[in-house]
């Protein structure tokens, strides 16, 4: 008498589980690699835009700015505050993460805003500037500006 052999089975930690529950530990999975990939990026941003603040360099600076669909006026005006903001040493610099942009009536992020490079300079009265910072592709990030809405 033979017995009919069950077919061989790859073997994986996740078999067991049912198949909403092998896609959901896979997404989660995904999404914390993902997340720690933008964690990373955001610190070589912070990194870069200090090493560029302490180098006095204005071209690294407007580098980290997207000035997708940016009037020339606007342009020129970021230029004026990058270009001021290099006669203040930096006392600190922090990334905040948040989702939200903050857009004015009629105004909206050129970049999907996913944290804020908050700059707080050595001056007796403590300056404190907030850049968004938005997606730049999957694995960079760039200052964004407020665009008008179409």
């Amino acid at each position: 008498m033979t017995t009919p052999l069950l077919p061989p089975r790859r073997w994986s930690i996740l078999s067991p589980l049912p198949l909403w529950a092998r896609i959901f530990l896979w997404t989660v999975f995904f999404g914390a690699l993902f997340g720690y990939f933008q964690l990373r990026t955001l610190g070589h941003f912070h990194t870069a835009w200090l090493k560029a603040h302490r180098a006095h360099d204005v071209a690294a600076l407007e580098s980290m700015v997207c000035w997708d669909g940016v009037a020339d006026a606007e342009r020129q005006r970021m230029r004026l505050l990058l270009a001021q903001e290099l006669e203040h040493p930096v006392r600190s610099a922090d990334i905040q993460l948040t989702f939200d942009a903050a857009a004015q009536p009629g105004w909206h992020p050129n970049r999907f805003v996913v944290a804020r490079l908050v700059v707080v300079y050595d001056t007796p009265e403590r300056l404190t500037v907030a850049f968004p910072l938005g997606l730049a592709g999957l694995a960079s990030h760039q200052v964004a500006m407020l665009v008008p809405e179409k």
